[in-house]
């Protein structure tokens, strides 16, 4: 892949984490502030715990893409960005803008959905 397509991909890599760290800080900062308005009640309790427990699993989620960045951003590093980890052949350029995330080609990705994977 050309060197310029390979910056514009960091780039863009790039700024999907930045943006999930800055979604994830807010989130932070929002799961301390709640409850914090008085005396709560036994449903008020419950309610910010479980709203507590849905933004730490939004998190997991950020963590899990971001753990997919930093592979892509490993893998332009060391020459092997766009290569299908299954099949090793490029991955379609158009599938990558889509996803620069992507691991898989279209191909192989839909043989893994069919087998359940």
């Amino acid at each position: 892949m050309e060197k310029e397509k390979l910056e514009f991909y960091k780039k863009r890599l790039l700024e999907m984490r930045k943006d999930i760290l800055k979604k994830a800080k807010k989130l932070k900062e929002d799961s301390y502030s709640l409850g914090t308005d008085g005396i709560q009640d036994m449903a008020d309790a419950a309610s910010n715990t479980y709203n507590v427990d849905i933004l730490m699993s939004i998190s997991d989620n950020d963590i899990k893409m971001l753990k997919e960045i930093d592979s892509a951003i490993d893998k332009i590093n060391n020459g092997t960005y766009g290569i299908c980890e299954e099949c090793e052949e490029k991955i379609n350029e158009k599938r990558l803008e889509a996803n620069p995330t992507a691991r898989y080609c279209i191909n192989c990705k839909r043989l893994m959905e069919q087998k359940g994977i």
